[in-house]
Parts: structure tokens; C-alpha cells; sequence
């Protein structure tokens, strides 16, 4: 993570710097645009985005701007015009933000490698937002510490997710960041971290197909009824609750999604199938990550997560670009990597 803002920080970076930022689910059923989980597959696969940064070599001389290449199974989705790919606009904001503060930056050769699907649900923006934006804050620091402080680069990447998404949202970032299960109040720049039942796993399938956050935003009704916004306030509380008190029964009962799932559904071919299939496999709790299409499921049983996790291979999972995984809590968050 980022250290304390110093006023030293802004060295000169000569080593090659890789970051990793995970995956995550967003809403987690009962915490619409306020929940947000880091996932980390049990197999050790590293399910999210990696940012390189790498000096200018002495052949090469020194950079005149940023050099961003892209790589990975997702990086053809990705513009072809590097000035629309959010990690160089990433890069821009961050030598922006140093320059007001008097700092040099260093120019370096960047790579991103998309691990993750755009428009899946899982996060994908924010893997590549938080995994630049930390890496640069590594890169520009010293032995006194990062030019930015923890939450200053925090606030910088909601900002910068929420220039794709078109509003602020930090159930993806915070998780991504920080890792493990995060409450993020919406209209704040708060967030907090919750607990998570250390014999869960987490199944997720990407069916292979893309949808995107502001389709499914556009799907949701204005306003809603006060009976269903109490009982979903009083299904959030009972959660967290339920999560403090090691009532893990109780949590997975609470992990109901009142406010989006009842009107993504349609958006989601074979949801309903899935959701009865896997509750007969014994999983505790059905929803879907995010805006979708990845569905997640919660399992205290891991022969039950691997059960649910070939039925929806063999059903959810439309195309050969479609993965399943089984996960825990990826307790990390951002890191580096070799």
C-alpha cells in the first residue's frame, strides 16, 4: 500500500516496477454500490490486472512522454487509441497532481497487462486504475516514503474510475486497494472493512460475454418503494451483524439482492437456471458481481464450491473466453509482483 505523504518523495525510479490489483465483486448481493470483495482464486491464479513501469534505457535516452504498451488475453477489448485507455489517462492525472506539488515525475515505458474482461462485473476498470495508480506512487518513492499518502491516491482513483463508470463509485477500488470485504458509504470518501467468514469460498463465472456498467444502470428504477428500501436497509444491518458475531448461516441468508438483481435479471441468460441449480448443490448464497454478467456464488464446503463451479462451467459459461474460478477473500490487495 501507499506509506505517509512526504515532501522528500519524488526520487528517480531504475528499477522495473510491477503491480498487481485484483478482481473484486461489487454490491455483494446486499450492499448495492456500498459492498465490494478482492477475490483471490485458491489455484494461485492471479485474477486481475498487472501495471509494469520500466526506466528508459540508456540506449534510448530519456523519454519525451509516457510509452504505454498492452498485453494479456483481454488487451485487444482495450482503444487502439492510447489516449482514450484509462491508464495512460491515469498516468496524465498522476504527473498533473505531482507537478501541483512541485515534484518531478519520471517518465516510463508502461505496460498493462488486461487479465481481466471489460464489462464482466468483476472490477476490470478498477484492477487497471488502482494497479497504475499505486504503481506510480511506488515508482516516484523513497526511503521517507510515497508522494501520496494511502488515502490521497485512494481519493485519486475513485476519481479516475469515476470518469469511466460517469459517477464516483468505490465498491470496486476500495476492495481492490485495500482487499478482503470493504464498506464503502456512497457519497463518501470513506471506507471501511468488514469482516469475511474465513471457511468461504467464492465461485465466480464470466460466461464469456460483456456488459456494460451503464446498461445495466439504465435498467434500474428512479426511485423505490419505502417498504423495500426499509427491508433492504434492515437485510444490510442484519448482514453486518451476522458477520461480527460469526453468524455466517444468517450472513449468507442476508446476501439478498432487493434493489438491482429483480431487474438485471433479464440481462442475464440463464441466471435463474443457475441461482436454483447451485442452491440444490448446497452453495448458501446466489448473486450477481457487479452489474454483471459474472455470477458469484458462496459455499462453506469446498467439494460443494467445486461442484457449483463445474455446474457452471458446463452451463453458465457461454464461450471459450469464459473462465470459472474458486476463491477467498484476497486479503492483499494491490501488491507488487515479479
Amino acid at each position: 500500500m501507499s506509506q505517509a505523504n512526504t515532501p522528500e518523495a519524488g526520487a528517480v525510479a531504475s528499477t522495473v516496477l510491477r503491480v498487481y490489483a485484483p478482481a473484486s465483486v461489487g454490491n455483494v448481493s446486499v450492499g448495492f454500490d456500498a459492498l465490494g470483495l478482492a477475490l483471490a482464486p485458491i489455484d494461485g491464479t492471479l485474477l486481475g490486472d498487472i501495471v509494469e513501469l520500466r526506466p528508459a534505457s540508456s540506449e534510448s535516452g530519456e523519454l519525451q512522454d509516457w510509452q504505454l504498451s498492452c498485453v494479456g488475453p483481454f488487451a485487444h477489448k482495450l482503444p487502439t487509441d492510447p489516449e482514450q485507455n484509462i491508464v495512460l489517462k491515469c498516468c496524465r492525472m498522476f504527473q498533473q497532481e505531482m507537478q501541483q506539488r512541485g515534484l518531478a515525475v519520471q517518465l516510463a515505458h508502461v505496460t498493462l497487462e488486461k487479465n481481466l474482461p471489460i464489462g464482466s462485473g468483476l472490477g476490470s476498470s478498477a484492477t487497471s486504475v488502482v494497479a497504475t495508480l499505486e504503481a506510480l506512487n511506488r515508482w516516484h518513492g523513497n526511503s521517507q516514503g510515497n508522494p501520496f499518502s494511502s488515502r490521497e491516491i485512494f481519493h485519486l482513483m475513485a476519481v479516475a474510475e469515476g470518469g469511466i463508470s460517469g459517477e464516483v463509485h468505490l465498491d470496486n477500488i476500495a476492495p481492490c486497494l485495500y482487499g478482503g470485504l470493504r464498506l464503502c458509504p456512497p457519497a463518501s470518501k470513506a471506507e471501511y472493512a468488514l469482516p469475511w467468514p474465513v471457511r468461504w469460498q467464492t465461485v465466480v463465472c464470466w460466461p464469456g460475454t460483456e456488459l456494460v456498467t451503464r446498461e445495466a444502470r439504465a435498467v434500474l428504477p428512479e426511485q423505490l418503494p419505502r417498504k423495500l428500501v426499509v427491508d433492504h436497509g434492515a437485510q444490510f444491518a442484519q448482514f453486518v451483524y451476522a458477520l461480527y458475531t460469526g453468524k455466517t448461516r444468517l450472513a449468507a441468508a442476508s446476501m439478498q439482492d432487493l434493489i438491482a438483481e429483480p431487474h438485471r435479471r433479464k440481462l442475464l441468460p440463464g441466471f435463474d437456471e443457475a441461482r436454483a441449480a447451485l442452491q440444490e448443490l448446497g452453495v448458501l448464497a446466489v448473486g450477481i458481481s457487479g452489474s454483471g454478467p459474472t455470477v458469484f456464488a458462496i459455499a462453506d464446503d469446498l467439494l460443494v464450491a467445486e461442484a457449483a463451479a463445474q455446474w457452471l462451467d458446463q452451463h453458465y459459461r457461454q464461450n471459450d473466453q469464459g473462465f470459472v474460478h474458486v476463491c477467498r477473500a484476497d486479503l492483499g490487495g494491490t501488491r507488487s509482483v515479479p
